[in-house]
């Protein structure tokens, strides 16, 4: 019995060492769970706050967000997606489009100490004949969705003025409109 005790445990030390050699190998990924609203968020306080701040002052500035991809590891977040920067100058119960920009790109988010998502980097394609080959670099595998929804300009302005009702209900503005100066007035939906 002293020697199939002795094999036993041998055999089950193996066991143990090859499991513990197995685990040392694998790379496990602990997943925060990141709400999609929190990483909105920071996008739209850095849309505001670091591409707004490039314009003139405005009564608003108004992000659009389309986020094409949002990929969370662990405490990390990639969003690819198409983004505006607006601003309008509030008349009557209108906003009056004053400036404003888009900017498509790949932000980077990380969850600092305080348990806030924040803009760690984001990247844009080149400006002018370099745009193509740069944004195909940059989306890499969301490029076809990227450049789909770019190319629909009624999923676009359906985008914006649910973005723009968005922030006048938060806000509590009396806006029932935006304007873009030579375009008719868009009424702002009521829900």
């Amino acid at each position: 019995m002293t020697n199939m005790k002795k094999r036993f445990i041998s055999i089950l030390l193996m066991a143990v060492l090859a499991l513990t050699l197995g685990l040392a190998g694998c790379k496990t990924e602990t997943k925060v769970n990141i709400d999609t609203s929190a990483v909105d968020k920071a996008i739209s306080e850095y849309l505001v706050n670091e591409i707004g701040k490039q314009y003139e002052k405005a009564d608003v500035c108004i992000p659009t967000l389309h986020n094409i991809s949002t990929n969370i590891v662990n405490s990390d977040a990639t969003v690819y997606g198409d983004y505006w920067v607006e601003n309008y100058d509030i008349k009557d119960d209108t906003l009056e489009f004053v400036s404003g920009g888009n900017y498509p790109g790949v932000f980077k988010l990380t969850v600092n100490e305080k348990g806030d998502m924040i803009v760690t980097d984001f990247q844009s394609p080149e400006d002018g004949e370099g745009y193509a080959d740069s944004a195909k670099k940059l989306f890499g595998k969301y490029y076809e969705d990227f450049a789909a929804y770019s190319a629909d300009d009624k999923a676009k302005k359906e985008v914006r003025t649910k973005a723009i009702a968005e922030y006048v209900k938060a806000n509590g503005l009396k806006v029932t409109q935006y304007h873009d100066y030579g375009w008719d007035p868009v009424a702002l939906p009521t829900k």
